[in-house]
């Protein structure tokens, strides 16, 4: 489905309830989204985790993805 289509066919349909609700996950998703940036980033919570997998990679621990 399309953002046009979700637009004209499924929110006129909605209840003012399902609205909100539909609100309340796309915030959570866009935090979400927005947090793996964040801890993605030099010195964040991701960056020590992915210099391991490098470096393990680079020793030649790790296998071909199938």
């Amino acid at each position: 489905m399309t953002l046009v289509e979700i637009k004209e066919e499924v929110l006129p349909k909605l209840t003012p309830d399902e609205k909100l609700e539909l609100r309340r996950i796309v915030c959570e998703y866009d935090e979400w989204d927005l947090q793996m940036i964040e801890d993605g980033k030099p010195g964040g919570k991701l960056a020590r985790m992915r210099e391991e997998a490098l470096e393990a990679h680079r020793r030649g621990e790790t296998e071909e993805w199938p």
